[in-house]
């Protein structure tokens, strides 16, 4: 539950920001969303390689960290049709 939760800070912070300005919006949702990604992914592997004692509630927040900016960024596409800067 606190994942879900957190998923939905996060859409909020993120919708917030690219009705504020949708180029800064887009930029903030790709890095921040490409970064947590890579973390996540990394730290997956690592995991799958070699075991250790992270629990599985990590794996679970870094996950909502680059789904939420990419549920944002998506879901302000499709309400708008376009990304209008580009």
């Amino acid at each position: 539950m606190n994942v879900v939760l957190a998923i939905i800070v996060q859409l909020v912070a993120y919708l917030i920001v690219l009705l504020a300005d949708p180029y800064t919006g887009t930029l903030v949702c790709a890095v921040l969303g490409a970064i947590a990604f890579a973390i996540w992914l990394l730290s997956y592997v690592v995991e799958w390689v070699e075991p250790s004692r992270v629990t599985r509630s990590y794996y679970h927040y870094v996950l909502s960290a680059w789904v939420a900016p990419w549920l944002a960024l998506v879901g302000f596409v499709l309400l708008n049709g376009e990304i209008g800067w580009l």
